[in-house]
């Protein structure tokens, strides 16, 4: 039955002849924007540099944007693709969409969900930069039998529940067939900024490896649109279990697909991908712990 919804949805909602860019180089990296980022940065710079760069959401707030130029970004938040010129409470994503404007000035491939197509953000960078690429892909989760699921994972026209934008990332990755994917700034460490207020609300402080976190301040998790609900508990929970779920669905399907999948993070809750250890030596040879 799942397989049968799965490819109602596929038919419905996929758009057909999405395709994958070729890889550059035989390795990736992705980083994801997670605090222990910047002990990678600051300890493993050179090994990055060897490698294609994934980069993710909100990277292109930072200093190391146009220092990295990174030849590939990702951007997989709902709201970058509602959001226009009058949208307030965002002004991360207006920032967002000017540095990708005014600052790419290297061939740089974006890819976006095609739910995305014809939104102001992607009407904007169309009309603004000629130097990004879009990729599209399609978000529809699939469920069903394996060898099902598989095929439509590689045809592009569905994929596995990415609770995040890392999942979805190592994903699209896995697709383009690198022989490693070494992935950097996961720390997925959510739960340890959680909280419950006075009022019983659920709050969390968000940390990026670009925040300062004494800067950082607990804000509500709303469900619903005019913020007036926390999440519980309860479904705070369940969402992790899904991230985490995310990653060892991935590290089956990458290892179907014979790509290595390495976490080189020097902090990560993620328990389902190889950790490594990068050795500063010649070649930049990454140790498996």
């Amino acid at each position: 039955m799942a397989s049968i919804l799965s490819l109602a949805k596929v038919l419905i909602r996929s758009r057909w002849g999405v395709q994958m860019p070729k890889r550059q180089n035989a390795r990736c990296s992705v980083l994801g924007n997670g605090p222990s980022l910047n002990d990678s940065l600051a300890n493993h710079l050179d090994f990055l540099l060897e490698t294609e760069l994934i980069v993710v959401n909100g990277f292109a707030l930072t200093d190391y944007f146009t220092r990295l130029r990174p030849a590939n970004y990702i951007i997989a938040d709902p709201n970058a693709f509602t959001f226009h010129d009058a949208t307030t409470g965002r002004e991360d994503l207006h920032q967002i969409l000017k540095a990708l404007i005014e600052q790419v000035d290297w061939s740089m491939r974006l890819f976006i969900p095609t739910l995305a197509k014809n939104s102001y953000f992607i009407q904007k960078i169309q009309a603004g930069n000629p130097r990004i690429e879009l990729v599209y892909f399609n978000p529809t989760v699939v469920r069903g039998f394996q060898w099902f699921r598989y095929w439509l994972y590689g045809a592009n026209l569905g994929m596995l529940q990415a609770q995040t934008v890392i999942v979805t990332a190592l994903f699209l990755m896995v697709n383009r067939k690198f022989d490693e994917i070494f992935l950097f700034g996961a720390d997925t460490s959510w739960h340890e900024q959680i909280r419950i207020s006075d009022t019983n609300q659920l709050e969390i402080k968000q940390i990026h490896f670009y925040d300062k976190a004494r800067d950082v301040a607990y804000q509500p998790v709303y469900s619903d649109a005019h913020r007036t609900k926390t999440f519980s508990m309860a479904s705070q929970f369940l969402s992790l279990h899904k991230v985490f779920r995310g990653y060892e669905v991935l590290r089956e399907y990458a290892d179907y697909r014979k790509v290595s999948v390495l976490n080189a993070s020097s902090k990560s809750y993620i328990d389902a991908l190889e950790r490594v250890v990068i050795k500063q030596s010649v070649g930049h040879t990454a140790s498996r712990s």
